[in-house]
């Protein structure tokens, strides 16, 4: 009998569980509620449930269907808030501090998700980040093999606490948005670092590309298990065989860790900083191993009990000793802090070693943190180690053939819209703002179709007309070239200014406030204004000057050019002598040029070498470091080219 009377109340409680009525997490407190459209609100329940919502003073009533969904349509309403909801099934859930606004959706890849916390400021940034009418939305990161219905975050009003790691470019939008049109903005984050576009669309959006549509429709039958257990053991090995190269380390012996070892032969640098940044020219661009020596002289007093040593994030992994004593390790993990225990009997009083051995597998390579997190932390005080070390590389990695440590979102496409974007497609949005190209750097022309093909996917897929979608055309990056020459990140930002031809599109350039030694350039302030003018002239029809400066027309004449300039406003500028032309005739060889601004609209662009041109170029570099005009609202012209030559990346379909 007890067994049945168990049995039975197992049943009734698993059968209370089914009927619980349940919302996606887009949908809970401090949510922002699309203005002016009709409200969406959706969840799940036991199929045949009853579900009411009660909102701003109305009831509404749904059924779940026989797969257990149910969704209601509330009628538009303007800005304003804050408002509560209440949803009764079997069970009774509670919304409250919900505001009516405009949402806006972040995504891309890193310097979309690149965190206000170490963007240009970021101190005064975060510390008067006190914003209420802003709400954040931060979508987890996720591939799936399938669509999925939900994501896992949660509302947030935007303040000191909340907004240091959303990203920096939403936002510096949101905030000046918020401050001019004073209604409600809910930004919905869903970013992810070194990814291409392709893991970005659906398998209907990739229908008829000849890369990806196949591979697309194969996407959910996929191995993953496999895949990783495979991969795990090519990458364990890969790891191996990169720390057996490092001459700092010889038959398992740190010898670079020694206290007593002469550094005669070791370079200064100053630390904490990612050390392509430096422009020390053995460092740029160089993945490896750097080994850094800096001595710290104690006291007894520091010697009363064990120490701390903080070196903040380290990519991609370290090795950390203090006196040749190993004292911490953090194999490759991203934004992992590093903070280690020494011992008291680790340190001596007088002059102590730490040594620390960065290896880098890939990207930016060193310690990422501002130089407040850098210090050694005794028992009587807090000694500041940032400022000058000294650096010695121990290995240089020569090819990039680190294999894939497991399954993930660059490995197929459409995995990140699966995961992370059609969850949201049944929310009210306002608009996009999308960052990303880095990562298919090397396939610009074939940009031209999977960017547009976006786009088109989204507004299909959230059957909301054809939203606003903004974007950033990629920073400068790299050295300076020496000589004209072809760029593979031109191409992408041709292919992004080509996409305009989409309804209702908009770009803004970043070349002019990228860093040539940082692909994560720290000034997103300037790229959040430049996108808040733009939504201001082409969303929210304000009366501003929001557009840049662009390319309208040109015309040969006899041993120069003449290059016509629409957007120019008051009248076109250089910071100096006009820079970043190229000039080239019928043999296709480009010449640097010299170039003038003649007219409020035109500039005249030659060349000494260049006695009958046919094809002027504009800022066509990985880094156009010289690229230098701007209309009289200091916004730079778009990069732009005039022939339809060949280019680098005519015939890429797959990453090199």
């Amino acid at each position: 009998m007890k067994n049945f009377v168990g049995l039975a109340l197992t049943l009734l409680v698993s059968l209370a569980a089914q009927a619980t009525i349940r919302l996606p997490h887009l949908v809970g407190n401090h949510m922002v509620l699309q203005r002016n459209k009709p409200i969406h609100i959706w969840g799940w329940a036991d199929a045949g449930e009853k579900v009411s919502v009660s909102f701003n003073n109305y009831n509404y009533l749904a059924t779940a269907n026989v797969k257990g969904e149910w969704g209601l349509q509330l009628p538009k309403m303007q800005a304003g808030g804050p408002y509560q909801m209440v949803l009764q099934g079997s069970n009774k859930i509670v919304l409250s501090d919900i505001l009516i606004g405009d949402v806006w959706v972040c995504s891309g890849q890193s310097n979309m998700e690149f965190p206000l916390s170490i963007a240009k400021n970021a101190d005064e940034e975060i510390r008067n980040a006190n914003y209420p009418n802003i709400r954040l939305y931060t979508v987890n990161k996720t591939i799936a093999l399938k669509p999925v219905d939900d994501t896992q975050g949660q509302w947030l009003t935007c303040n000191s606490e909340t907004v240091a790691n959303f990203s920096a470019i939403g936002y510096f939008f949101a905030r000046e948005i918020q401050q001019k049109l004073h209604v409600p903005i809910g930004l919905i984050h869903a970013s992810w670092g070194g990814t291409v576009v392709e893991t970005w669309i659906s398998t209907e959006g990739l229908a008829g590309e000849p890369t990806f549509a196949q591979s697309a429709t194969q996407v959910a039958g996929l191995d993953t298990l496999s895949y990783n257990t495979t991969h795990r053991q090519q990458y364990a090995a890969w790891i191996a065989n990169f720390q057996q190269q490092d001459t700092g380390t010889q038959n398992g012996q740190a010898i670079w860790a020694a206290p007593e070892l002469n550094t005669a032969d070791w370079k200064p640098i100053n630390l904490p900083i990612i050390w392509e940044w430096t422009g020390i020219d053995d460092l740029w661009n160089m993945d490896g191993t750097v080994w850094f020596r800096k001595k710290i002289t104690l006291t007894k007093a520091d010697l009363q009990g064990n120490a701390m040593l903080s070196l903040g994030v380290i990519q991609n992994a370290d090795v950390t000793y203090v006196n040749g004593i190993e004292v911490g390790r953090i194999p490759e993990a991203w934004g992992k802090y590093r903070s280690y225990a020494i011992p008291t009997s680790v340190l001596k009083e007088g002059e102590n070693v730490i040594a620390v051995k960065v290896e880098n597998y890939g990207g930016d390579g060193g310690f990422t943190d501002p130089a407040k997190n850098f210090y050694l932390k005794t028992a009587s005080r807090k000694i500041d180690i940032a400022g000058e070390w000294q650096f010695k590389i121990g290995y240089k990695l020569t090819k990039s053939d680190r294999p894939a440590k497991e399954f993930g979102p660059n490995n197929a496409p459409t995995l990140l819209y699966n995961g992370m974007i059609n969850p949201l497609t049944r929310y009210g949005i306002k608009g996009v703002l999308w960052y990303q190209g880095e990562s298919n750097w090397f396939r610009g022309h074939q940009y031209r179709d999977l960017f547009p093909r976006l786009i088109t996917d989204w507004r299909q897929k959230f059957k909301q007309d054809d939203f606003p979608f903004l974007y950033v055309q990629l920073a400068n990056y790299q050295r300076k070239s020496a000589t004209p020459y072809g760029s593979y990140w031109a191409e992408v930002r041709e292919a992004q200014d080509r996409t305009l031809k989409l309804k209702n599109t908009g770009m803004v350039t970043a070349i002019d406030v990228g860093d040539a030694g940082n692909i994560h350039p720290k000034n997103k302030q300037a790229v959040g204004h430049r996108l808040v003018l733009l939504a201001e002239q082409q969303v929210y029809n304000l009366p501003v000057k929001g557009q840049e400066p662009r390319l309208a027309s040109y015309q040969v004449k006899g041993d120069y050019i003449l290059v016509n300039i629409k957007n120019a406003g008051d009248g076109l500028k250089a910071n100096g002598e006009p820079g970043a032309f190229q000039i080239a005739g019928a043999d296709q060889q480009f010449h640097w040029a010299q170039a003038k601004i003649v007219s409020k609209s035109t500039i005249k662009v030659y060349a000494k070498e260049v006695s009958a041109p046919v094809a002027v170029r504009y800022a066509w570099e990985d880094n156009p470091a010289d690229a230098n005009i701007y209309n009289s609202e200091n916004l730079p012209l778009f990069p732009f080219r005039t022939d339809a030559w060949k280019g680098l990346s005519d015939n890429n379909t797959v990453d090199k």
